[in-house]
This record gives structure tokens, C-alpha cells and sequence, in this order.
């Protein structure tokens, strides 16, 4: 332990192993944790661990200059309001024997004899003006004039050998500075407590639970009060699910008729929400002054006037009430803004989290209407949850930035996170949430310690090594093995890529030859590699697979055992360390990565490790890593797990860990986009956490017609990168045949390069496709040796190359035949073609085209899904009638391939028909709302626009609901008002919104013809 003395104030540092030492120590322990609650005597070791604030012998500041000012340089003080529940209504006594040290420039220079008259400013202030807002315990709020304060009382000099002096710090005295002290005088503590609840205010729930009630008695008494934010908290504790915030949110809904079997139950809640007790602060007229400068104010008023009378008096409707059926009728993030933009300018709501604590509320009661199965639009809540976000991790004002990079809560609580050899720290980060900033700012932050950061391919890790510090070394974890056991296999020539069906075939023993049985074999071999197994058993050996036939087969415990001998002998052949002429003994990649993890490495150099993209590591990597002796922090997004072919196991799920964080922010598009991205993660995967985005401005309907004309064309966008994107190979090709053919000149680029894009194998299975003669006489040749194979007679040609790609279930090969089949005679002059207008850099290029599998991990300004992922035939409301879809029967990995290909957008994202039914699974329908007034007065005989309705659209009706157009690459939805009926079909009670339900019934329900995908159709006309 350091020490230095200052005249006779003691400063101590204690180091690492210090500081470890004492939080094995109870008393230690509390006096670093919870400083304020600790009473020591003078002559115990742990006192003076906390920080406290020095009264005296304070530093000057050399010549006064680089002074830090005041608060009372900026804003005059003429008196002081005294609320502190410590210092209740006592009069500081001054001891005889206390010195008396001045106030800065609170205290009259000695040459200014003559006293000015001080005007007292808080003449007329009571004490009733502040019990509402601020909970003050017994204490009485006094207000002094300045003269009778300007006296400090001082500890005595017993005392001053365990003062620690504070550290200069621009940004934590709060308090200013007095005189010509160059350290801040004040202390956080000190504040009174409507300052602490102020700021208090701006922190998430979360943190007001997990880490601000645990600081000391006073603060968590603060949090705690039911009367500080209590929506706020009880929103936080209902996601959590306690049971005493789910009892008390299902009484409220209760109480008020909030329930499925209500009709009413919109207008319920609006009423329940009038009476939204507020702070006596608040006039009640000012806030419906300001509203009223909002655009959906007039509707508000007139559904309220016209659906709920009684909420409205002279002055207009009840604010609190047109407030939240502003809300539902939001248009999106930016009404929701707008308001609380309105609110902020006027100040009618400046209280302790005035303007949230209402959003909370709003919230809280949608959530629960929501998750009690009340047919309302997940956007409603998505878009106050999305604002609520925003305001929790805005940026300071202009005058108070630095230089330093913005950092949200949920990043900052992980870089508060002292990893230990015994943690596994798990963080879930969605789409663009910026974990590689988390990480590299993570390792800066503790420069002392070793760290390991693996990727999942090369191209990353060497990226990463640019962005992180010196402390960090970057790597694969491939590499490492190759390092270790790969390079010996290379040496001797015996190293392949992988393990080929094809080659596998010849080898086996009798009754297990073919090309199905050498995929089993095959197959087993993967799993054995990406397991954490010794040897190969029958475990490894595939449940079911596809016959010649293509029929399932299920193997029994005894054929089980012969598969798993057959891979153990190949297996033991391809270990050992002796040259053979057959390629299929060669070690692989996955290979030497199995011999590395059964030689149990000891990775001692590093103090942590961080394991990137962990969603896709197997368990064979997860069990090298979890082995090590240090701290391990895996990162990845759960939901971007997309090469479970491969043997990858979801480790952020399956991994037991120490701790948890998430990152849901992302800052690469914003609300429209993030909303699609959340719409899939909770409807089709039933994901708890919210992904939201920034404030940024994106599209998703096809707002844009000139992009989509230049997308038709072929033509570049004036400025923005382009993607297409696709779910497989076949599409790819499609996409950039149908490019060059509308414009010959058209740039394109492949993501991977157009090189690994496989045309020369194409090339060679349109030759093989053809009849031996033209072969001959044309000089055809088949670069490829193993497609070179299949022109043996014995082999089939063409049919068997097919046969082959179906009995081992080789996808990449099927989708080359595919290709070539599709296009047969066009293959040479294509191949040509796309190799000709290829680019080698995106940059130059005017569409990037690519799968999804390739694009992982990219973001570009524009993009547009393909078809080809997972179909949804229809609409909610529809799919009773047609049955059979159930999204939970659907794979992970196709809503996953969805969720990667929407997150790669920045600004705009061109979607599919597919997407827009997934997003009615929400409720979310594009329907807006009108006044039906401003409807009928353009055309008075409007009908509804679902096909085969032939309702009207009446006066009687106060509100209208219209659907936005939706424009696709290959169609336009036009949209159109709904009639009342069609409404309640899509979007439920909120249609009684519009008007009464017998009115609502009155009229002829629809059944609104269904444009099923052509292959959904073909199998519904056979039943």
C-alpha cells in the first residue's frame, strides 16, 4: 500500500490484490460497498476507504487560474431551501474551538463596507408547494435568507489524519467549487433529495433496482418510496413477471372492464387513464393546451366527443384520456416524438420523470391488454416502448458533449463488469447493437489484463486486430489448431479441405457401400468432430435420413453401431501420420480442430477470452474454451444462428453462464426497420427482449418508387449501396441474369467474390448435361475432376451427378443443377456474362447480390429480400380458414435467415409479401387513421377496398381506418379504406373506436378473397 501526505491529510492507494483482499473482509467489504451506512472508530484499519468530502486545507489553485466555477457563478443565490432528511430543522451549532472557513465568493470582500440590500427571492414559497413531488420524511422545509447560511461548521483536527481528499473531476462535482479551490467541494451525497430523484429519473428501472437501491439506506429508500415513478417500476417488474406486479396490473384490468370479452375495452382503458394521478403541480389546462398543438389532437377530440362524452367539459376532452388515443393512433415513432417534444417545450410536465412516467403507464396497461390475448397491435406498445428508450439513452445536451463515443445503458452496464476466472458472462446482442465497440472499449478499459478475442472466420479476425488495443490478440480459433496440430498434416501433404460422400463411397466395408450410406458415414464423422467425444459412438450416428428413394429411414441400435465403426476406422486412417494415395484418408480442418481439443491445450496467457459469433460455435470450440482457466465472455446473437447444417449449437442458450447482459439497441437502422426485425423475433420465435433502433429514418413499404424503377431497370441509385438478397444460390444467379438483361451494362458484385461464386462448376455441368458427341466435336472439356467422373459410363452421366447430389442431400450441388436445368442452353453466354460484369469491389458495383449465409455481419444502405425464404400463405385473420400453418412448426434457422436478411438494412427495405403477413401476426396491418369527415368530403360514395366487399364507408362513423400502400419489387398493394367490419376482422376492438359495436354489426362481413403462393394453392386443390 502507497501513501502520501499532504500537509495532514492522508491519501492511500491500494492495489489490485489490496482491494481483493478487503472484499473477502466483511467490515472491508461494506466500508468499499456501502461506505455511508458504515460507523467506524477512529482506530479501525478500514476506516477512510469511502470517499468523503474535505473541509479544509483544501488545494488552491496556482494564481486562481484553471479555477472550476461555481454553480453560483451562473445562477444567483439569495437563499437556500433546506430538505435534507438528515439535517431536519436543526440549526448548525458552531463549536467554540472550530475555525470558521469562508465561502468563496459567497462572502463580501473585506473593502465592501457597505452591505447590500438583498431582495429575497423566495418570499410567498411554502412548504405545501413541494409535499406532493418531493417526499421529505419528517424534516421542514425552511427557507433562509443567505446571510443566516453563510457560516460552515468544520470537523475538528482528530479527525484529519483519515480525510482522503477528493479527486479533481470536471464532471462529478455536481456542486461546484467555492473560492479558489481546484477540487470539487461537494459530494453526490449531498444533494437534496428532489435533485437525486430528478436524476434518478433519467436511469432505467433496472438499474434503479439493481444498482442505485444498493448504494446506501437513503437512496434506497428514494427508490423504493411507491410515490417515485411508480409505473415505471411496476412496468419493469410486470416484464419480469413478479407475482405481486402481475396480480396488481390483472386487478387494474379487472377493475376497469379491460378484458377479451369486453368490446369496450379500448374506451375502458382510455377512461381508466383520465384519472392518472399527476403531480399538484401540473395544470391540467396547461396540458391540453399543448396537446393541442399536435396533428392527431383533432381526431382525439373527436372520437372522445363522440365515443366517450362524458371525458370531455367546457375546456375541451380530458388530456390525460386524448394523450393515449394520441398514442394508439400514432402513425409510428415519430407522432409519439412529436408529443413528448411538445411536452418537453412547454414544460406542463416538468416533475420527476413527468412526461415517461405517463408513457409507462400507457405501456403497461398495452402490454397487459396484449399479453391477455385483447386483439389489439403489438405497434401500439412497441412504439412507446421504442420512445421510452430513446429519452433513457439520449445524448446530452450540445453544451455538455465531449469527445468521448455515446454510450447506452445496457453497454455501459457490461463494461462496469469485472470478469473473474470462475465467470461466464453471456451478452445477447441483436442486429448492429455495436458488440465489437462494447468489446474493444471493454479491453481499454483494462489495459492491464491479457485478453483473446476469437472469430469465426479469418477475414473478422483480421479486421478486429485492427480495432483493438495492443492488450488484445485476434485469432481463430481454426488458426490456433492449425498452429498446433494442422501444420504437421500439411507438411506431409495429407490435408483437404473436407471429407467428400463421394470419396467415402469407395472405401467402406461390404453391405455398407453407396452413396446414402457413405453420407451417414459422412455425417457421423461431422458430429464426432463437432462433439466434445473421445471416440465415435452410436450417439453420433443421424436419427433419420433419406433412402435412394427419398423416403426417411430410421436406424436401429445394431446399423447405428455398424455406421459408427466404419467412421471410427476412416477416422483412426485419417489420424495417423502416414502418407496414403487416397484423398479421403487426408485430415480435414474440422479434423485437426477435434486432435487439438483431445490434447486438452492450456491457454495460460490470457487473463479473459472473448468468444465472438458464439451462437455458431460447436460444441468441440465451446469445450476448448470453457476448459481454460480465466474469464470467458461469449457474444453473439441467438437469433442469427444460421449454420446449425454445419453442427453448431446455439452456446448463448445452451452454455450455463454467471452472468447475463443484452444489447437491443441497434444503431444501424431505425424504428420501421428495427420494428420488422422485432415483429419476427416475438411472433414467430416468441422472444421476450425488444430490439429496437435509433432515431434515424428508414422505409419499408416501397415508399421510394424511383428505387424500385431503377431495381426493375437495372440502373444504379444516385448514391447508396443496393443488396439483393437472397436464401440460396439459385435465386442469386436469377437475380443477376435478370439485371444484365434489363441493362447489358449493369455493374454487379457478388458477395465473396464472383470466384467462389461456383460458375466454372456450372459451366462444367452444363457440359456434362450435354450428348458425348457434342462434347467431342466441340471440344468441351470438364475442368472439375469430380464432376469429370460422372462422364464414365458406369456413372451416368448428367442423371447420375444428380442422383449423387440427392442421395447425399449435397444442397450447394443441387442448386447448381437447378441452375442448370432452369437456363439449359443460355448456361456458356451467362456464365459469360456474369463473370464479364462482375466486380472485384463492392464500391464500383450498382447492385450487390449475395445469400444470406454470405452477407452475415455486412449492413448496406438499401435492401431487398427476395422470395425465396419461408413462405407464410396469408394474413392472421385468414389462417383459420385455410389451416395447416403453424410458425412454431417452422425451424429456427428460416426465421433466423428472415431476421439476418432484414437486419443488413440501413435506410430502406424492400419486403415481401411473406413479411407483410408475418407482421399482421402482430396486428400490424398498416391501418391509419382519418377523419371520416375529411373522407366524404372528397368522394361521398367510398367503398371499402378488400376485394369483394361492397360496403360503404359512412358519416356515422367518426374516425375511418385506410391501409398504406405497400409497394414490392414485382407488385403494388394499393391500400384503401376499410369499412367497419374489416376493421374489426384485422384489428379487433379497435374498431369500436370507430364506432358502436351493434353499428359495427349491422353491416355484411366479408371473407376477403385469399391470393395464395402458387405451390400453398396447388396443394390445397388436391384435398
Amino acid at each position: 500500500m502507497e501513501s502520501s501526505m499532504k500537509g495532514r491529510a492522508k491519501r492511500r492507494h491500494l492495489g489490485a490484490s489490496e482491494c481483493d483482499d478487503l472484499v473477502k473482509n466483511i467490515k472491508g467489504n461494506e466500508s468499499l460497498t456501502q461506505p455511508f451506512n458504515v460507523n467506524l472508530s477512529n482506530t479501525d484499519p478500514n476506516r477512510g476507504l469511502q470517499p468523503r468530502t474535505p473541509t479544509k486545507r483544501s488545494r488552491q489553485a496556482p494564481g486562481g487560474v484553471g479555477q472550476q466555477k461555481g454553480i453560483t457563478s451562473f445562477y444567483a443565490v439569495t437563499g437556500v431551501i433546506s430538505t435534507s432528511p438528515q439535517k431536519g430543522t436543526k440549526t448548525p451549532v458552531k463549536d467554540e474551538e472550530e475555525e470558521q472557513e469562508p465561502i468563496g465568493h459567497l462572502i463580501p470582500k473585506e473593502e465592501n463596507v457597505e452591505e447590500e440590500k438583498i431582495e429575497d427571492y423566495m418570499e410567498g414559497i411554502t412548504e405545501d408547494m413541494f409535499n406532493e413531488d418531493f417526499d421529505i420524511g419528517t424534516s421542514v422545509t425552511s427557507v433562509k435568507k443567505e446571510d443566516d447560511f453563510l457560516e460552515v461548521t468544520v470537523r475538528k483536527e482528530e479527525d484529519e489524519e483519515d480525510l482522503v481528499e477528493a479527486l479533481p473531476d470536471a464532471h462529478y462535482g455536481l456542486l461546484g467549487v467555492q473560492g479558489g479551490h481546484e477540487v470539487p467541494k461537494g459530494h453526490f451525497q449531498d444533494l437534496p433529495e428532489e435533485v437525486l430523484r430528478e436524476v434518478f429519473a433519467h436511469l432505467p428501472a433496472d438499474d434503479l433496482y439493481r444498482n442505485i437501491s444498493l448504494v446506501c439506506q437513503h437512496w434506497r429508500a428514494v427508490v423504493m418510496d411507491p410515490r417515485f415513478l411508480p409505473w415505471k417500476k411496476l412496468y419493469c417488474r410486470y416484464r419480469k413477471q413478479q407475482n405481486e406486479a402481475l396480480m396488481e396490473v390483472k386487478s387494474i384490468l379487472d377493475d376497469n372492464q379491460i378484458n377479451k370479452k369486453d368490446d369496450l375495452c379500448l374506451l375502458n382503458m382510455l377512461r381508466y387513464m383520465s384519472q392518472f394521478k399527476h403531480s399538484k403541480c401540473v395544470n391540467v389546462k396547461d396540458v391540453l393546451a399543448c396537446i393541442k398543438g399536435h396533428q392527431l389532437y383533432a381526431q382525439a377530440e373527436a372520437c372522445i366527443k363522440d365515443r366517450i362524452p362524458d371525458l370531455m367539459d367546457n375546456e375541451g376532452p380530458n388530456p390525460w384520456s386524448a394523450m393515449a388515443l394520441i398514442l394508439i393512433l400514432a402513425d409510428g415513432v415519430k407522432d409519439i416524438l412529436d408529443l413528448v417534444a411538445l411536452l418537453q417545450k412547454s414544460g406542463c410536465l416538468l416533475t420527476a420523470g413527468g412526461i415517461s412516467e405517463y408513457l409507462w403507464a400507457v405501456a403497461t396497461l398495452l402490454l397487459a391488454m396484449k399479453n391477455n390475448n385483447i386483439n389489439i397491435s403489438n405497434r401500439w406498445h412497441y412504439n412507446i416502448f421504442y420512445v421510452l428508450h430513446l429519452m433513457e439513452n439520449a445524448p446530452p445536451p450540445a453544451g455538455l458533449q465531449d469527445k468521448r463515443q455515446l454510450i447506452t445503458h445496457e453497454q455501459q452496464q457490461i463494461l462496469n463488469h469485472d470478469i473473474q476466472n470462475n465467470h461466464v458472462v453471456k451478452i445477447m446482442a441483436f442486429a448492429g447493437t455495436g458488440k465489437t465497440t462494447t468489446l474493444v472499449k471493454y479491453a481499454q478499459h483494462r489495459p492491464h489484463m491479457r485478453f483473446l478475442y476469437l472469430a469465426f472466420n479469418k477475414s473478422v479476425a483480421m479486421q478486429a486486430q485492427r480495432s483493438f488495443p495492443y492488450n488484445v490478440e485476434c485469432s481463430t480459433v481454426h488458426s490456433m489448431a492449425f498452429r498446433a496440430v494442422g501444420v504437421r498434416y500439411k507438411n506431409m501433404r495429407k490435408l483437404s479441405n473436407n471429407l467428400q460422400v463421394f470419396d467415402v463411397a469407395w472405401v467402406l466395408p461390404e453391405g455398407l457401400g453407396g452413396f446414402v450410406n457413405a453420407k451417414v458415414v459422412t455425417q457421423t464423422l461431422h458430429t464426432f468432430w463437432a462433439s466434445v467425444d473421445t471416440c465415435v459412438g452410436s450417439e453420433h450416428v443421424p436419427h433419420k435420413y433419406k433412402n435412394t428413394h427419398g423416403m426417411s429411414e430410421y436406424p436401429d441400435h445394431h446399423k447405428k453401431m455398424a455406421f459408427a465403426t466404419a467412421a471410427q476406422k476412416l477416422w483412426d486412417k485419417m489420424v495417423e501420420l502416414k502418407s496414403r494415395k487416397e484423398r479421403v484418408y487426408n485430415m480435414t480442418h474440422d479434423g485437426y480442430l477435434k486432435l487439438w481439443q483431445l490434447s486438452r491445450p492450456q491457454l495460460d496467457r490470457y487473463d479473459a477470452i472473448f468468444i465472438d459469433e458464439a451462437q455458431d460455435c460447436t460444441p468441440v470450440i465451446m469445450g476448448i474454451m470453457l476448459s481454460q482457466n480465466c474469464g470467458k465472455i461469449l457474444v453473439g446473437d441467438p437469433h442469427q444462428q444460421i449454420y446449425t447444417f454445419r453442427g453448431a449449437v446455439n452456446a448463448l442458450h445452451a452454455v450455463p453462464h454467471t452472468h447475463i447482459y443484452y444489447l437491443t439497441q441497434s444503431f444501424r437502422f431505425g424504428s420501421e426497420i428495427a420494428y420488422i426485425g422485432a415483429a419476427i423475433l416475438d411472433s414467430c420465435k416468441k422472444v421476450k427482449q425488444i430490439l429496437v433502433g435509433g432515431n434515424q429514418d428508414g422505409s419499408v413499404r416501397g415508399e421510394d418508387t424511383q428505387t424500385l424503377q431503377h431495381l426493375k431497370l437495372g440502373q444504379r441509385l444516385p448514391e447508396g449501396s443496393v443488396a439483393i438478397l437472397s436464401r440460396c444460390n439459385v435465386t442469386v444467379f436469377s437475380e443477376a441474369v435478370r439485371l444484365t438483361d434489363a441493362n447489358p451494362s449493369c455493374k454487379i458484385y457478388i458477395v465473396g467474390g464472383v470466384e467462389y461464386f461456383g460458375l466454372d462448376k456450372i459451366m462444367d455441368i452444363w457440359v456434362l448435361m450435354q450428348p458425348e458427341d457434342k462434347r467431342k466435336n466441340e471440344s468441351l472439356l470438364i475442368k472439375d475432376y469430380f464432376i469429370r467422373t460422372f462422364c464414365k459410363d458406369k456413372m451416368g452421366g448428367f442423371i447420375g451427378l444428380k442422383g449423387y447430389a440427392t442421395a447425399s442431400e449435397d444442397r450447394e450441388l443441387e442448386g447448381k443443377l437447378a441452375v442448370v436445368e432452369k437456363y439449359n442452353k443460355r448456361i456458356p453466354e451467362l456464365v459469360n456474362r456474369i463473370k464479364d460484369r462482375a466486380q472485384k469491389s463492392p464500391v464500383y458495383a450498382d447492385f450487390i447480390l449475395g445469400t444470406v449465409h454470405k452477407a452475415k455481419g455486412l449492413e448496406f444502405d438499401t435492401v431487398v429480400v427476395t422470395d425465396d425464404f419461408m413462405k407464410v400463405p396469408c394474413a392472421r385473420h385468414n389462417l383459420q380458414r385455410i389451416g395447416g400453418f403453424n410458425a412454431a412448426n417452422v425451424p429456427d434457422d428460416e426465421w433466423n435467415l428472415l431476421y439476418v436478411a432484414i437486419t443488413r438494412a440501413k435506410r430502406a427495405l424492400y419486403i415481401t409479401k411473406t413479411i407483410s403477413n408475418i407482421l399482421t401476426f402482430t396486428g400490424e396491418y398498416f391501418l391509419r387513421s382519418r377523419l371520416t369527415s375529411t373522407l366524404l368530403s372528397k368522394d361521398p360514395s367510398v367503398v371499402c377496398s378488400i376485394k369483394g366487399c361492397e360496403n360503404h364507408i359512412t358519416a356515422d362513423a367518426i374516425l375511418s381506418m385506410s391501409k398504406l400502400p405497400v409497394r414490392y419489387v414485382e407488385s403494388v398493394d394499393a391500400g384503401g379504406v376499410l369499412c367497419l367490419t374489416c376493421v374489426e376482422q384485422r384489428v379487433g376492438p379497435a374498431a369500436f373506436l370507430l364506432a358502436p359495436p351493434e353499428r359495427v354489426r349491422s353491416m355484411t362481413y366479408t371473407n376477403e378473397r385469399i391470393e395464395l403462393p402458387i405451390n400453398i394453392a396447388m396443394l390445397l386443390s388436391l384435398l
